[in-house]
């Protein structure tokens, strides 16, 4: 069963000397329970996109069905993603505050035991709550973004670019985070990245952006061991396959 399916999406921005087509009639399918990697280089139309299938962006032309209104995103940039006037037990209970039809007591027994268990969910202690964003780092903004995400127990989630600032071994440990998360909560996950080892490591499923097209998909396995567009063989080369064969490694 798809979760997600687009028909012939397109979207145009004006730019100062040209049209720029960010998306240019891109098609996709997104299985219910898989977690789906978006690849391509900056500019390319990946974020966009996302965008879109959330609904943030609308499109020009085409359609996007998402068979459900539980959707959530986790951003790049975990240092301007969280607000620095709010400590992390607001930050993570703001979510089940907005998505209650009814007013919620945030000192209720209730709410404190949902935000806990997102606490142990992310690995963070419980003495995190009382603290404000700028006393983590990055990796630990990130786990309380992820968190802030799955709290309101979302069917799909965008992840735009969430490794990318972050180093290696702190890479891993998020990587490693959301697989474990998609496997409890069976969460459908849309991952956007330029990075092809990243793809590899997380994904099961990849789709190949160039220029607003999707230019290839299939399970990574395929993808990575035959490629069959020369875009797609272009980045695996630059991106060498031994570095992406050994990605990891050292760590786990």
């Amino acid at each position: 069963m798809n979760l997600v399916r687009c028909e012939d999406l397109k979207k145009y921005f004006s730019g100062k000397a040209r049209i720029v087509k960010a998306l240019d009639g891109v098609s996709l399918e997104i299985e219910k329970g898989s977690f789906f990697g978006l690849v391509g280089e900056s500019g390319c139309g990946k974020t966009t996109l996302g965008k879109i299938i959330l609904g943030i962006m609308r499109q020009d032309y085409g359609r996007v069905i998402l068979e459900t209104k539980k959707a959530q995103v986790v951003f790049q940039d975990p240092y301007n993603s969280l607000d620095p006037k709010m400590k992390i037990f607001d930050i993570l209970a703001e979510g089940l505050i907005a998505r209650e039809s009814f007013i919620v007591n945030r000192l209720s027994s209730d709410m404190k035991r949902k935000v806990e268990e997102i606490l142990d969910l992310i690995k963070l202690p419980k003495e995190a709550l009382d603290k404000y964003p700028h006393q983590f780092s990055g990796g630990e903004r990130q786990r309380i973004a992820i968190g802030r995400a799955v709290l309101t127990k979302p069917e799909f989630i965008v992840c735009d670019e969430p490794v990318s600032s972050l180093d290696v071994t702190i890479q891993l440990q998020i990587l490693n985070l959301l697989k474990d998360i998609q496997k409890k909560l069976g969460i459908t996950c849309l991952f956007i990245s330029h990075d092809l080892k990243v793809i590899k490591f997380i994904c099961d499923k990849v789709a190949v952006m160039f220029r607003g097209k999707i230019v290839e998909t299939g399970s990574v396995r395929d993808i990575y061991s035959s490629p069959a567009h020369s875009y797609t063989k272009a980045l695996l080369k630059a991106a060498s396959y031994d570095n992406m064969k050994n990605y990891g490694r050292e760590y786990l």
